[in-house]
């Protein structure tokens, strides 16, 4: 069983305390090394076992996958069930540390786990960040963002999809359509919903996919937070069921306590798999086209250094995410055709790539401040007992990212454009106290100027508390994407324009929502019976306004606002006669053969909650889209198959 789970289980855990914290934030202290560490390891191991098996290799398959991702792995995975895929992902196999939840928010921001994009200064938002940059995380290796982000698993409003139907004009996008690619995934953990007071719709879940989803046992103040919501008028919903608004403890992409990525989901349990081929380390940046039809038939790629080339008889897939997919077809020629001529790259197809960036925006009011010992405070709640409790039965604080709730509903914007049925405003609770580290957290995490926010919350350190985040679900403005260079090791420039809305609509809503989430912390009963209240401290570029006055919470929001990393919109599907099209509703690259996108990108709109659940059903639906395309191909092999035998 081993010491530590040994020691916790006996009793001797209060003689530990004392030595245990130094060992935990040496542990900490040392992580940019450990990550570099395995990095270098891994990356040895798989240039190694490349070397030995390059001449194996025939370099032609049935299907290229461009990225393995949260879509890229599912795409992969159902059809190497039918046909030979090369999968290319650019970095190597997830950390393990990432397999630990509560460390989400320590991983971002290291080259090692996370590709640490940077927007263009931004003029409206993002105030307080360094250099006004917001920060945009993502994962680094195979499951891509689904091994870094805080593993929140949310389907959607139906309103989302039926949008999307409307847009395409293809029913096959409305949400009674995309639902069975949601439940085909879904492995659900029925025994994790243990509280009798949540609406649970059993019937809009299953088991037996490859994808565990449920509730943590770990859940910090999540029962007052619910019951504030409906003492507001956000009543309790399965937020993975039909709502209008609701609220509802979070769901997470977990299993057994740990981070259940859709690499552990679709790539890792089939990586004998004869029909699968993965390539690490392995960065496309040439797509090979043939013919006045622009027919795909290949890729170009470096792995550890080296060029090389492989060949797709049937298709290629670019499931790179929304910034690198559309970055890609940029720089083999499809996108705006002004744009690739200043930068000298010959233009196949002119689309627009990359000029429907859309986003979530976020902003963190609080601190709330309680008196009550119930929030989770690293220094004082992470111990041997605790380190034990998740080692041996996924349970306890480290089986948490520190979202615990959730909440939808409509502002005033929506009720009066008549979508009242529509939420436009997320909040995100964070049964999370003031431990002495969180302005170093949030800093590293978010770039955030790191002396505002310890100016900010050195007064409330090893306070009990919470945090609600206020997101923009339903954005307003469109950002865009363009190239830096024609070269393909440059990053793009990244401009989402948050709150840059001509009527000023997207600042007014985040307003409104911070100062609902304010009223419900300080008025609902069951906060204040712990005491709740705001902190008294205020945002410190704000300090000069009236505190809580419109004018503060709409500084403190434009200044300490942050990317929620839910980019998307880059490479939206429509009409083919649309001019705001890069792909059709079956995800086919317009004005090109045998090339799709399947990602996050293709969303004409996106979706009012966390993206990643809603992403993995991207690459379901567009798996299916493929298969029923390939459909006369594989009755003839399996006709050919049953036949010899």
């Amino acid at each position: 069983m081993g010491f530590l789970p040994l020691v916790a289980i006996h009793g001797g855990v209060h003689s530990m305390v004392n030595w245990f914290l130094p060992v935990v934030y040496g542990v900490l202290g040392a992580l940019p090394a450990l990550l570099i560490v395995f990095s270098d390891i891994e990356k040895s191991t798989d240039k190694l076992t490349s070397c030995v098996t390059k001449y194996k290799e025939k370099g032609l398959y049935d299907f290229i996958v461009v990225g393995g991702g949260s879509a890229g792995c599912v795409v992969a995975n159902r059809l190497s069930e039918h046909f030979n895929v090369l999968l290319l992902e650019r970095g190597g196999d997830p950390n393990p540390v990432s397999l630990v939840p509560e460390l989400a928010t320590i991983l971002l921001n290291y080259p090692e786990t996370d590709y640490m994009y940077r927007t263009v200064p931004q003029r409206s938002s993002c105030l307080s960040l360094n250099k006004r940059e917001s920060s945009w995380s993502r994962g680094k290796g195979l499951g891509g963002s689904s091994s870094l982000n805080l593993m929140v698993y949310l389907r959607g409003h139906p309103r989302d999809y039926d949008n999307w139907a409307n847009i395409t004009g293809d029913s096959r996008w409305t949400y009674s359509n995309v639902l069975p690619y949601f439940l085909k995934s879904e492995d659900y953990c029925f025994k994790c919903e243990r509280n009798p007071y949540d609406n649970f719709q059993s019937q809009f879940h299953r088991q037996g996919g490859p994808l565990s989803i449920g509730k943590p046992l770990f859940n910090p103040l999540v029962e007052e937070f619910l019951q504030a919501s409906a003492w507001g008028g956000i009543p309790r919903v399965d937020l993975n069921a039909p709502y209008t608004q609701g609220a509802a403890g979070v769901t997470y992409s977990q299993r057994k306590g740990r981070r259940w990525s859709t690499y552990k989901a679709f790539i890792e349990p089939i990586l004998k798999r004869k029909t699968l081929t993965v390539h690490r380390h392995s960065r496309v940046y040439k797509i090979l086209f043939r013919g006045h039809t622009n027919e795909a038939y290949g890729v170009e790629y470096i792995r550890h250094g080296k060029r090389r080339v492989a060949y797709a008889k049937k298709e290629v897939i670019l499931s790179a995410g929304s910034i690198d997919s559309a970055k890609l077809l940029m720089l083999n020629g499809i996108g705006p055709k002004e744009h690739l001529y200043g930068l000298g790259i010959k233009v196949r197809v002119n689309s627009p790539v990359g000029q429907n960036l859309q986003d979530h925006i976020g902003t963190f009011p609080g601190p709330f401040l309680i008196n009550q010992p119930k929030s989770f405070i690293s220094e004082r709640d992470i111990n041997p007992s605790q380190v034990a409790d998740f080692l041996l039965f996924g349970n306890g604080s480290l089986s948490t990212t520190l979202i615990n709730g959730l909440a939808f509903f409509p502002s005033t914007r929506a009720v009066n454009d008549g979508e009242s049925d529509w939420p436009d405003t997320q909040w995100m609770f964070l049964g999370l106290g003031n431990h002495q580290d969180i302005d170093k957290d949030l800093s590293h995490g978010f770039n955030i100027r790191y002396d505002v926010l310890k100016k900010f919350f050195d007064p409330v350190k090893g306070k009990d508390g919470f945090q609600i985040t206020v997101m923009l679900s339903r954005p307003k403005v469109r950002g865009v994407m363009l190239l830096r260079s024609a070269d393909y090791r440059d990053d793009p420039i990244l401009d989402p324009r948050y709150f840059e809305d001509l009527n000023g609509d997207d600042i007014k809503v985040m307003v409104e929502g911070v100062k609902r989430a304010v009223y419900i912390s300080e008025n609902a009963p069951s906060f204040k019976r712990l005491g709740s209240r705001l902190s008294p401290i205020p945002f410190p570029p704000c300090a000069y306004l009236p505190f809580r006055s419109d004018s503060y919470w709409e500084c403190f929001t434009r200044h300490y606002s942050v990317s929620i990393f839910h980019y998307s919109g880059t490479t939206a599907m429509g009409p083919r006669d649309s001019p705001f099209s890069v792909v059709d509703s079956e995800l086919r690259v317009i004005g090109t053969k045998r090339l799709r996108v399947i990602d996050t990108g293709i969303m004409p709109t996106v979706v009012t909650v966390n993206t990643n659940g809603p992403t993995i059903m991207i690459g379901e639906r567009g798996a299916d889209f493929i298969l029923d395309t390939w459909k006369n191909y594989i009755k003839q092999k399996y006709f050919y198959n049953n036949f010899k035998s």
